[in-house]
């Protein structure tokens, strides 16, 4: 049978490339493109997983894969497999994974990082595509590879995400192959970077290496533009100076570009070809100087310019001019200042950045046949042809780069660029800045400066043509050697421009001659001059007329200088004179001044005083030299003198020659003095002489500030052209006579100069040994003996302690270590390592500390410590030292050195004082450098020793570990977070940490010989690693540090867990094993350890390298825990200063890790057991114990209940724990505590509370952490928390939520509430001094402790908070108590009259009619379904309105609340179904509070008084709904109609510590229709007696109160009044059918009777007050009432008068005589009539104020109350006239009458409707509009109304809204409300569909004021709840209590006879008699948005028949 086998490396990465969606359950599914890890293979089928999903593994085909490449690495915890693509591409597609989440997230935040993301993702996924093509060169590829590192790591920083780590190469650290030094530092570098970029404003640096001393210019031409007749050439170069000023110098070689009369066209390849490079440009050139870029046209052809022959055909470009007959003519310039061009450029390149080729164009100045090519004049002389624009079209177009480095570098770091061999070079006119050995230059370049020549026998100036030629010492010319520039064949001779007859030319032409060395010492140079005819003929018979000629060496045997020669120009016989004849080598060749020359023929040459010849030579040769004394030196040491005089000469003239001359010959200069040394004999110091010349050699050339770059150059001398094998003898000898005369002054000067060139002096030794070994192969012994001796001698210079010594031994150890490389190449390395410590201890300690930290450091990295035995000799004495150091520095360790911290003098001066102050400084300044440099060798030792190649590190880390761990813990413990060194020291300590193995941490804790010494350290690493936990020094986006300092945490808690466990038990150290459960627990709770937190990417990196280190921290714990044993009781119930662990333990649990939780969570149960079992009685200051043998146990654990509710609480709020804690929690310990017989009970019953807790916490979390959530919902989660702390008895943490509830009701400004809620903590107090337990203390007054004392202050904040409620009456009641409490406990009598002062205050407020307290309105809200918060699901709830709130406003505002809830528009109760669904439901209505018990039954109350107590402290609430039961009779509806009374009791009465309490009670009761009579006839019996008591003892209250009820009651003519229960209920036919109902009939009948003594009093009372504009009024109620008496006690017999009412009772009379057609009775009718016109209008401007207010929000306070000001107004005056009783409008459809709507008058009355008046038309068409303004809830269409009734009607939920034109209507008559129709449609109120949701009408609707009624503020009755607003008796329905202000629309107006006056033009209704001739005025059809003006009071004497309306 075949097995599995596991997959080979390169096999184990794959792609899928099918889909396939499996066979069987062992298959996985994947899709195309998803990537998998194969594991094992078998056949056909591969085993492994989705990468994407780890967890899920299975098979798959072989065929559906394709197999990558990809890199195992096995490092970590786990094996990781990437697919084998450069390590960008890896980063790039795993940060884009990642980013891809983020974009998203912040697209829906709208957050600004969005479009920085955005466009930094694009950016990189172009360079990923870049990269991936495999295009790049290596160059751009770096480049590219920088710019995407920078661009992730800003987005990261923006973002907040972790910092990304890189080494040198851009790659991403790997932690687990680099060290922790290695990584903080790595960190510590990208965060400077970082900041570095956001510096510079987002621009990305680029890579920035170290600049190269030479530059390299690239001119690619594009385009060439001169119109030249004939074929030239043009000769480019760079030039240095001001050209325009003739100042210019050439400074590189031309080149030189051929060009033809018809130019390129037809060669375009030889244009594209046109590519110079010119090289060698220094760098302090392009800074300082001034750069052109200038070429010189030449024309090529006779003298004069010749007409162009188009179809000519131009001759090759290639063909050598030599023909004779040629001259070359001056044709123009081409030029183009580039100073600005190689500055830009040269920033650019030195940034790193792409230096793009720049684009330039040279212009071409041409100049006539006649004209020179000097730049000055002809640019002077073209300044019009300039501006005349002739010449600006032609020119020469190129591009232009600039690149760092010389011509070797630029082939080799750019080979993408063109193939840059082909391309000329020019070089610069001079040797490059560095000479590498084997590097050859021997160029002379000539310049043709200018000359004057003087006409001779010519009548003008000559055309003077200058032949340049090289000849040799047999006067033959040297061929192929002279060079016009790159790009042109080598010359023979060289022509120089012809300019016309011009005597002074000026030619600044430029010629490079290029002879081999050896011809070069025997070659001149020879000029002729010959003059160029304008004849062709003369011409070409022209012979030179003179010469002149160079000598290329001097008489010393060196070479021409750099500078001008004036050169004799000798005249030539023709005769005499022969080209090839030599003999003028004789002769002088320059002038000299003051010497005159003589002028004598000699071998055909005659010199010429008056003609002259300049040119001047750049010599640039590394083999031929300028300079005598070197020349002398080099002579010397080739010829093998052995003249010890001579030679100190040579050595001494050394020394004067220019140190830039001396680099030239380096090399030469090094095989000469060492050939010297290596071959004297002589026992003088001519040794020591040669040896100083040699230093001083090295010292030039190791210079960093002037020959750095030639270190290279002596480094490669050494290595390829030394060759001296036996100086090392003489070098070792003669140094060591040097250090051995350290003390000699007068040689100290060398001594020190030879230590600073000590690296090269040993590599001369150690070379030269190695060269002699090649040969001879023998004298290692000695060699090494003697070199030892020489280290000796330099370790025992060490020990001098003289000033004079201390800048030797600084340089000694200073260099000292760049020996080390090539000293252990021949030497013992242990030996040596032994010298360098010996000359780090012989050094005394106080000395150079700094310079002898550095040596170690470098030590440190060299190869030498990387040898195990070398480190054995070392690292004690590094040790030694750094300990020294640290503990010297100790002061700034400790108290942070303030001086260190400042940076200003001043500010040290005012510290320090200014004695001393400059020394101190230096003092701490240098101290803090050591300080760094002592953590910095730390930190590069175990950065050493962490790498792999060092060998075995067990001997180095126990030495570390014993030595410096204590000391670093030291001062990591003392130093301060804002330390800069504390990131460092705490990175060695992590590193060191992380190196120890475990026998590292047994050999380190066994040095410890006492426990207490152990208890110490123990104790000290505790507080280091908390501190390091809870104050983290590493930044909080360092993540790959954090972890690793986790992880090196991690293994140090084992270590201690193991440590604790053995040596700490006995004797028992209860701290310590305390710190550790603290220290533990902080570590596994810290945030970087969350892993629920981070990224799935992150998540999973952290776990493959990682794991999971919180269940290795717990499962230390876990062990820890329970190896306590009998000591566990310390940590549950501590007592003194011990610590309980429940807190700690409870956070751990909460961890949402499952796995940790399981584990940790029965350590609960084991506490709970400790405690149970745990010693009864102990003393208080002894340790607790368990219970042993017959001890008597605890038997409860409620300090662990106590501590475990107290610390959940804390948790839970600050965001611990969750749904799945509090199941699991539930089910261990639940399921431990089953188990358990004697613990079952207490402990299943803390199970509980415990979970029923955590269910309110999570809920309180929810909700506060919610911003959507309102404040009433916060405040009623708060209080769920109050009831259940209160239930457990949990004082302490139950006043923690009062203080959160009081909190937010001052955020609302709820101030009575906060009073209330203050008021719990004040009702746990006493009035006694007894001391307050600190469950008690108050958050406010955190310095009080007494009882009293706190009960005071906060009855003090509560009365302020009732006083701003207006509460008064509970601040007085709180103030009674503070009264007696100043007066008879502690006898403050100056605090009692403060408070009684301010109790009289209250009084007054509640007397002062001007403060008006709202009365607020309830409401009932009901929120079913689960998608409300638990508390609030499927619950009823009273609410207290705010103030002036309405059902409208307080039904938006819930639903504000609720934004996702449904509003229900019925009333019936809801389903199971809707009980139970995931939605939203809330049901409002409108309740009416209901009095507990009058608090003044007998007493003369005010009104101010009573108002209180009618509206607060209530928990009772009432609302009612009709209903008709069997069929409505439709004349008399009152006979089947029914009540359905529901009655809710609240859980605390209203108003308290919230605005709404549950319903906890509801009882419903249903009243039959006589019921429904009997009790509506109580109530207004019980209502009119209590208003006519109430003016009986207060004569000052208005009268209209009372004239309205009276009225209503003596006259209800609306509704037929009592005759509609008569006829219902008093009937023969009703007693015969409800014989039962007997008693209730009675009861009936009683109460009608009874109404008659209280309306005559009432009456009575009236009389006694009524006015002349009423008196109509009361008579007319008189006889009403006489009539109804008369009747009534007919019927149903006479009732006394109540006791309470029993007054002398005037028999009633008219006010007047009432006589038909007589004048009075017309007079008083006249009035009465007046009166009740005035009264309708005064109603109408009401209707109309309220209307408006109903549309339009009042803007302030003040525009309410003057609206109130206004009503109160209207209401007083209106008291004075009569009322209008019977004015009613019809029903119509909607709450509106139909338009076609038509009054309907009895007694045939109806019929003419023409005879109405428009002024009665528009009355009765206002009082219709405004009495039905809105759709009401109990309309129905008329088909309904004829249906019969259902029995149970369904309640349809809206909102009334009445104007008070109907309410005064109502309180005129309250039969008039109902009629039968409506009532049996009547609904509740409740709002009849949900309001606007939109943002804007909820902004307008949070925005505006609370809502207020502008009701008329008049004092009267309040309706009882049965009642609402009826005035009297009514037969209408009680549901009209739910809206006192918003009772259904009045039924149409029930018309009188129609009677006419005398003359038959007056109409009266019901008393209301309007003349025809003055009719009312007509009413706008549309109410204006302003109120209408107050109308003008009418006169009381005015006529009735004048008009009163304005």
């Amino acid at each position: 049978m075949m097995n599995w086998t596991p997959a080979r490396d390169k096999d184990k990465y794959g792609v899928a490339i099918y889909n396939f969606s499996g066979i069987n359950d062992a298959c996985i599914k994947l899709n195309v493109g998803e990537t998998v890890h194969i594991l094992e293979e078998l056949g056909e089928w591969y085993f492994g997983y989705a990468l994407h999903n780890k967890s899920l593994r299975g098979v798959f085909p072989k065929s559906y894969i394709q197999v990558k490449d990809c890199i195992v690495d096995k490092t970590g915890l786990v094996e990781v497999v990437t697919p084998r693509l450069p390590p960008i591409v890896q980063e790039v597609t795993a940060v884009l994974r990642e980013w891809g989440v983020l974009l998203r997230k912040l697209y829906v935040e709208q957050d600004k990082n969005f479009a920085l993301l955005r466009d930094t993702m694009k950016e990189i996924i172009a360079h990923r595509s870049k990269i991936l093509s495999g295009q790049l060169p290596g160059d751009e590829l770096k480049q590219l590879k920088h710019r995407i590192t920078h661009g992730i790591d800003r987005v990261n920083e923006r973002l907040g995400l972790d910092l990304v780590v890189r080494d040198d190469h851009g790659n991403i650290l790997n932690p687990d192959i680099t060290s922790a030094v290695k990584l903080f530092r790595h960190h510590d570098e990208a965060a400077a970077r970082l900041r570095k970029l956001e510096e510079s404003d987002g621009r990305i640096p680029t890579v920035r290496r170290k600049p190269h001393l030479s530059w390299t210019a690239l001119l690619s031409f594009t385009n060439i533009i001169i119109k030249v007749p004939e074929s030239s050439e043009i000769s480019l170069g760079l030039y240095v100076g001001d050209a325009k000023e003739g100042k210019e110098k050439p400074l590189t070689e031309a080149f030189i570009i051929p060009w033809a009369e018809e130019g390129y066209n037809g060669h375009p390849d030889l244009l594209l070809n046109l590519k110079c490079l010119f090289t060698d440009l220094s760098t302090i050139t392009l800074d300082e100087s001034q750069l052109w870029l200038i070429g010189y046209v030449v024309r090529q052809g006779s003298m004069a310019t010749k007409e162009v022959d188009p179809k000519r055909t131009s001759a090759l470009l290639t063909k050598r001019v030599t023909s004779t007959d040629c001259m070359r003519r001056p044709f123009g310039i081409v030029m183009l200042e580039m100073t600005s061009y190689f500055q830009k450029m040269k920033l650019l390149a030195l940034d790193g950045n792409d230096a793009k080729e720049k684009d330039c164009c040279a212009t071409f100045y041409p100049c006539g046949d006649k004209e020179t090519l000097d730049m000055k004049k002809l640019l002077s002389s073209r300044n019009e042809s300039i501006k005349d624009n002739k010449t600006n079209s032609q020119g020469i177009w190129f591009s232009f780069e600039l690149i760092n480095g010389d011509l070797k570098q630029l082939r080799e770091d750019n080979p993408h660029y063109v193939s840059l061999r082909d391309v000329p070079v020019a070089l610069r006119l001079g040797l490059s800045d560095v000479i590498m050995p084997g590097d050859v230059r021997n160029d002379l370049y000539i310049t043709l400066i200018s000359g004057e020549f003087s006409r001779g026998a010519k009548t003008s100036d000559r055309n003077v043509e200058v032949t340049i030629r090289i000849v040799n010492e047999k006067g033959r010319v040297i061929p192929g050697v002279i060079h016009q520039g790159c790009g042109k064949v080598p010359l023979d001779e060289y022509r120089s421009v012809t300019y016309h007859h011009e005597n002074k030319p000026k030619w600044m032409e430029t010629v490079k001659i290029a002879l081999p060395i050896e011809e070069f010492k025997k070659a001149h140079i020879k000029f002729t001059f010959k003059h160029r005819s304008t004849n062709d003929v003369k011409d070409k018979s022209e012979k030179p007329f003179s010469m002149s000629f160079v000598k290329l060496m001097q008489e010393n045997g060196t070479t021409l200088f750099n500078t001008e020669h004036d050169l004799i120009i000798y005249k030539i016989d023709p005769k005499k004179w022969q080209d090839d004849d030599i003999s003028y080598l004789k002769l002088s060749w320059r002038r000299v001044n003051g010497e005159d020359l003589n002028k004598v023929w000699n071998y055909g040459l005659a010199p010429s005083s008056k003609d002259n010849f300049t040119i001047s030579t750049t010599f640039c040769s590394t083999k031929l030299t300028q300079n005598a004394e070197l020349l002398g030196l080099l002579e010397w040491g080739w010829s093998g003198s052995t003249d010890t005089r001579i030679l100190q000469q040579r050595l001494e003239g050394l020394r004067r020659v220019p140190s830039e001359e001396l680099m030239v010959f380096l090399q030469d200069t090094l095989d000469v003095l060492l050939e010297i040394l290596m071959n004297n004999s002589t026992s003088d110091d001519s040794d020591n002489r040669v040896f100083e010349a040699l230093v001083y050699v090295i010292t030039i050339a190791t210079d960093k500030n002037k020959h750095e770059a030639f270190q290279p150059v002596l480094d490669s001398y050494i290595q390829q052209n030394f060759h001296a094998t036996l100086a090392y003898n003489k070098l070792i000898h003669v140094l060591k006579f040097y250090v051995e005369q350290g003390m000699d002054m007068d040689r100290q000067e060398t001594l020190k100069k030879s230590m600073k060139c000590l690296q090269y002096i040993f590599k001369f030794i150690i070379r030269s040994r190695q060269l002699f070994v090649e040969l001879y192969g023998r004298g290692q012994e000695e060699f090494e003996k003697s070199l030892q001796q020489l280290l000796e001698a330099m370790a025992h210079m060490m020990v001098h302690t003289n000033d004079s010594t201390l800048t030797v031994q600084a340089h000694c150890l200073k260099y000292i270590t760049t020996t080390i490389p090539d000293i252990m190449s021949n030497f013992d390395p242990v030996t040596m390592s032994a010298i360098l410590v010996k000359m780090i201890d012989n050094l005394d300690h106080k000395r150079i500390p700094k310079q002898k930290l550095m040596t170690m450091n470098d030590i440190i990295h060299s190869e030498l410590f990387k040898i195990p035995d070398c480190r054995a000799v070392l690292l004690p004495c590094f040790i030694t030292h750094i300990k020294r150091l640290l503990a010297a520095n100790e002061e700034v360790t400790d108290f942070e050195v303030v001086m260190r911290k400042e940076k200003k003098k001043t500010k040290l001066e005012k510290l320090l004082g200014t004695e001393h102050c400059n020394t101190h400084v230096a003092d701490d300044r240098s101290m803090t450098e050591e300080l760094e440099l002592c953590v910095k060798i730390l930190g590069d030792i175990l950065d050493v020793l962490f790498c792999a190649d060092v060998g075995s590190t067990f001997d180095d880390m126990t030495l570390l570990s014993s030595k410096m761990l204590e000391n670093i813990l030291t001062i990591v413990y003392k130093m301060t977070r804002d330390d800069p060194l504390i990131c460092k020291f705490v990175s060695v300590l992590v590193s060191l940490l992380r190196q120890m193995n475990e026998k590292h941490f047994v050999s380190f804790l066994n040095r410890f010989s006492t426990q207490e010494q152990l208890f110490q350290f123990l104790v000290e690493l505790q507080m280091v690693i908390q501190d390091l936990i809870v104050q983290p020094v590493f930044p909080a986006d360092w993540a790959e540090m954090i972890l690793l300092q986790n992880s090196v945490i991690l293994k140090v808690l084992h270590q201690l867990s193991r440590v604790i466990s053995d040596k700490m038990r006995e004797p028992f150290k209860e701290f310590v094993w305390c710190n550790f459960f603290l220290c533990a627990i902080k570590f596994l709770t810290q945030p970087s350890l969350q892993l629920e937190k981070f990224t799935q990417s992150k998540r999973t990196k952290i776990l493959s390298r990682y794991r999971d280190m919180r269940r290795e921290t717990a499962a230390e714990i876990r062990s820890l825990w329970f190896s306590l044993g009998q000591h566990k009781i310390r940590f549950v119930a501590p007592s003194g200063s011990g610590q309980s662990m429940v807190g700690p333990f409870l956070e751990m649990t909460m961890i949402p890790e499952v796995e940790l939780r399981k584990a940790t969570i029965p350590i609960f149960f084991d506490m709970m057991q400790c405690e149970f079992y745990s010693l009864r009685d102990q003393g208080k200051n002894v340790p607790p114990d368990m219970a042993r043998n017959n001890q008597k146990n605890k038997g409860k654990f409620n300090e662990f209940e106590n501590e475990i509710l107290e610390k959940l609480d804390h948790l839970v709020e600050g965001g611990h724990g969750d749904d799945h804690y509090r199941e699991v929690f539930q089910t261990i310990v639940g399921a431990l505590c089953e188990d358990h017989a004697t613990m079952r009970e207490p402990g299943l019953r803390l199970v509980n509370t415990v979970s029923r807790l955590m269910d309110r916490l999570l809920q309180y979390r929810t909700i506060m952490n919610t911003p959507d959530n309102s404040a009433e919902t916060r405040m009623s989660c708060t209080v769920n928390l109050l009831d259940f702390y209160s239930e457990i008895n949990r004082k302490e943490l139950y006043l923690r939520y009062v203080y959160k509830l009081q909190d937010l009701h001052l955020g609302c400004d709820n101030y009575t509430e906060a009073g209330y809620t203050l008021l719990q903590h004040a009702n746990l107090l006493r009035w006694s001094p007894d001391s307050l337990p600190h469950a008690l203390r108050s958050p406010l007054f955190h310095s009080v402790t007494q009882h009293d004392e706190l009960k005071e202050k906060l009855y003090e904040r509560i009365i302020t908070y009732f006083d701003k409620g207006q509460m008064w009456e509970d601040a007085l009641k709180l103030c009674k108590e503070l009264v007696q409490h100043y007066e008879e406990v502690i006898l403050n009598y100056t605090k009692l009259g403060d408070l009684l002062k301010r109790m009289a205050q209250f009084y007054e407020n509640i007397m002062n009619p001007q403060n008006l307290r709202p009365e607020p309105e309830y409401f009932r809200v009901a929120y079913y379904g689960r998608g409300f918060p638990a508390f609030l699901q499927n619950k009823v709830f009273v609410y207290r309105g705010n103030g002036y709130e309405r059902l409208g406003d307080f039904t938006s505002r819930i639903l504000d609340q609720f934004p996702n809830a449904e509003l229900m528009k019925k009333l019936t109760p809801p389903s199971d179904e809707v009980k139970e669904s995931p939605q939203q439901f809330i049901q409002i209505s409108k309740v009416d509070c209901v009095m507990h018990e009058n608090p003044f039954p007998n007493a003369n109350v005010s009104e101010q008084i009573e108002r209180y107590y009618r509206a607060n402290q209530v928990k009772v609430f009432t609302y009612s709904r009709p209903f008709h039961r069997g069929q409505k009779d439709p004349t008399n509806e009152f006979a089947t109609l029914c009540i359905e009374k529901t009655t809710l009791y609240t859980s605390y009465s209203l108003p308290g510590i919230l605005r709404c309490f549950p319903v906890v009670k509801t009882k419903s009761k249903e009243l039959s229709p006589l019921e429904n009579a009997l009790e509506t006839m109580t109530n207004v019996n019980e209502e009119v007696h209590e208003l006519v008591k109430k003016y009986a003892r207060d004569s000052a209250l208005p009268l209209d109160p009372l004239t309205r009820k009276l009225s209503g009651m003596v006259d209800p003519a609306v509704m037929g009044g009592i005759a509609n229960y008569e006829k219902a209920f008093l009937g023969d036919d009703y007693i015969q059918s409800h014989q039962g109902d007997s008693e209730k009939v009675a009861d009936l009948r009683m109460l009608i009777a009874s109404q008659i003594p209280l309306l005559e009093a009432g009456l009575s009372i009236h009389a006694t007050r009524v006015t002349d504009p009423i008196s109509g009024l009361h008579d007319h109620m008189v006889a009403s009432f006489t009539k109804m008496k008369a009747q009534v006690q007919e019927k149903y017999g006479v009732q006394p008068m109540p006791a309470d009412l029993r007054i002398d009772v005037r028999p009633l009379k008219l006010h007047s005589q009432i006589s038909v057609n007589s004048d009075s009775s017309q007079r008083a009718s006249h009035q009465y009539d007046h009166s009740m016109q005035w009264l309708l209008y005064s109603s109408l401007e009401m209707d109309s104020v309220e209307l408006r207010s109903s549309r339009e929000e009042p803007k302030s306070d003040n525009l309410r109350h003057s609206f109130s000001r206004s009503l109160q107004a209207i209401s007083e005056r209106s008291s004075e006239f009569m009322f209008i009783n019977r004015l009613s409008p019809a029903k119509s459809k909607g709450g509106t009458l139909p338009r076609n709507h038509k009054s309907s008058l009895p007694d045939g009355l109806s019929g003419s409707g023409s005879k109405s008046t428009k002024k009665e038309k528009s009355i009765s068409k206002l009082l219709r509009r405004e009495s039905f303004t809105s759709t009401q809830w109990f309309d129905r269409p008329d088909s309904q109304v004829l249906a019969p009734p259902p029995p149970q009607p369904i309640i349809e939920l809206s909102e009334q809204v009445n104007s008070p034109i109907r309410t005064f209507f109502l309180q005129v008559n309250p039969f008039m409300g109902t009629s039968s129709s409506q009532k049996s449609k009547s609904r509740l109120d409740l709002a009849t569909e949900r309001p606007l949701r939109s943002d804007v009408e909820r902004e307008r609707r949070m925005s505006r004021p609370r809502s207020f009624n502008l009701n008329t503020p008049s004092v009267s009755t309040t309706p009882s709840p049965s009642m609402g607003s009826r005035e009297s008796l009514s037969t209408g329905t009680p549901t009209e209590s739910l809206h006192e202000e918003e009772a259904p629309p009045p039924l149409p107006v029930k018309m009188r006879e129609r009677e006419q006056d005398a003359d038959g033009n007056s109409l009266r209704y019901s008393g209301l008699s309007i003349k025809s001739g003055k009719m009312l005025p007509p009413v706008p059809s549309d109410i204006s948005p302003e109120p209408p003006e107050k109308p003008p009071r009418p006169d009381r004497n005015h006529n009735h028949e004048d008009s009163f309306l304005p």
